[in-house]
């Protein structure tokens, strides 16, 4: 009877479940360990690439160093820090999902709808950066393309660099409305619609199959350079299949790709419920 009750009292005396006598919570656990590990990571290299970017700042008004590398350390900075903002805001998404999942709270859609809206917002804003750095270089690019200071090997590879930052972004910004959406829902600020959900999925398909021919593009490029240079015996004939493969793979991708839209387009329509 004693031990019982000692048992009893030693229960009630915890404050909570631990998450990670959970497999599953014990999991993520695991991978946000990970996740600050990359983080302290990315801070250091942040707090050293703005270090670096002050150095270059003052070469660059004493003419020593060129516009092109200021702009390009500028540009690296900016990443680095929307990739540590992005991190920190997956790894916010992934202590929520072990806590839920090792009952040490409840689940709640609004806040994981709100941190995944986060999350995929930093996502946005990494693309964002990229894709201004991609439309800079491109510019310049083209400038000495022009002037026959580059091969169009180079303004092919700026071009198809730029179509795959904004086809990066045009996809996180589909993913974002989808999720705004939801949210919105969800906070009894409107409605669930759901043909304003099955527009809002098919332009994220539509998105996926932009990305996708984009790819598709640039495989088809790289092989048709590579086939030219086994002719001139730059490369080896069976090299040429590696590139082959990778057109294979990104035409593959890409028909998985329309097919989703195909039946997403041919999926029954349920009607509009209000919240």
């Amino acid at each position: 009877m004693l031990t019982t009750l000692l048992l009893s009292l030693a229960l009630f005396g915890q404050a909570k479940n631990d998450p990670d006598q959970f497999p599953l919570a014990l999991h993520r656990s695991m991978e946000i360990d990970d996740l600050d590990r990359e983080i302290q990571r990315l801070h250091d290299t942040v707090l050293f690439k703005r270090a670096q970017l002050v150095s270059t700042q003052r070469l660059s008004q004493r003419g020593l160093v060129s516009r092109a590398d200021f702009e390009r350390e500028t540009a690296s900075l900016r990443y680095e820090e929307a990739h540590e903002a992005e991190s920190t805001a997956y790894r916010n998404l992934k202590v929520y999902e072990r806590d839920v999942m090792g009952r040490v709270i409840s689940s709640d859609e609004v806040k994981a709808y709100s941190l995944l809206l986060d999350w995929v917002k930093k996502q946005a804003t990494m693309a964002q950066v990229d894709l201004d750095f991609r439309d800079y270089t491109l510019k310049q690019t083209r400038a000495l393309y022009q002037r026959k200071a580059i091969s169009r090997q180079e303004l092919d590879d700026a071009e198809q660099a730029f179509n795959t930052a904004q086809a990066s972004l045009a996809l996180s910004k589909s993913r974002e409305a989808q999720i705004v959406m939801e949210l919105a829902s969800r906070q009894g600020e409107k409605s669930y619609d759901a043909a304003e959900y099955q527009r809002l999925k098919a332009a994220y398909l539509k998105a996926r199959i932009q990305y996708f021919e984009v790819v598709t593009a640039g495989s088809k490029n790289r092989l048709t350079i590579a086939q030219q240079r086994s002719l001139r015996g730059l490369i080896a004939a069976e090299d040429v299949t590696l590139f082959q493969k990778a057109v294979d793979d990104a035409e593959a991708a890409l028909a998985a790709e329309r097919t989703k839209l195909q039946e997403n387009e041919n999926a029954p329509r349920q009607p509009t419920t209000s919240n």
